[in-house]
Formats: C-alpha cells, sequence, structure tokens
C-alpha cells in the first residue's frame, strides 16, 4: 500500500476490472481474517473507499458483515501497528 495516505480515499474500484492500485487495495482488505470475497464486495458496496471502512464503527460494519467480521476488523485497524493505514493517517488525508 502507498505511503500516500490520501491513497485511502480513493474508491475500492471494481475487483471483477482490476487496475494495480484498485488490487492493492481489495489484497490490503483481504488481509483482515474472516473477510472472504463476498465480505469484502459486500464492504465495497456499502463504503466507498478503504477509509470509510477504517472510519466506521463496528456498529455500522454489523450490518454489512457479520459481528464476528465487524470484531475483527476494528480489532484489526485498531491495533498499534505502524502500518501507515491508521486513523491518524485517513484523518489527515481528510483534513488535506
Amino acid at each position: 500500500m502507498s505511503a500516500n495516505p490520501r491513497e485511502l480515499l480513493l474508491p475500492l474500484g471494481d475487483a471483477a476490472a482490476p487496475n494495480e492500485l484498485t488490487t492493492r487495495r481489495w489484497q490490503h482488505l483481504m488481509t483482515v481474517s474472516g473477510i472472504d470475497p463476498a465480505s469484502a464486495q459486500r464492504l465495497a458496496r456499502a463504503f466507498p473507499s478503504l477509509a470509510a471502512v477504517y472510519g466506521a464503527d463496528e456498529e455500522q460494519l454489523v450490518k454489512v458483515v457479520d459481528p464476528v467480521v465487524a470484531s475483527r476488523i476494528r480489532w484489526f485497524l485498531d491495533a498499534p501497528l505502524d502500518t501507515g493505514l491508521s486513523l491518524t493517517a485517513v484523518a489527515h488525508a481528510e483534513a488535506a
């Protein structure tokens, strides 16, 4: 994934007609345990970008995926790892 946080604001894109950036965003989404292609498709339809998925609370995610997957997504995103994809990076991208 690019170190450019603005990439988080780009649409997830169509997995059926991928380009390099779309493929990278989809691959990142699929790294979360429990997200299968069907769950990823539902997330892409419900949220316009990775930033929107990352900013969603667990309640919003449960409307799209099952509670276990929603919890895993939040855990993955809230983990104190320096991936460059944190909520801080999303907030920075939105402010720019």
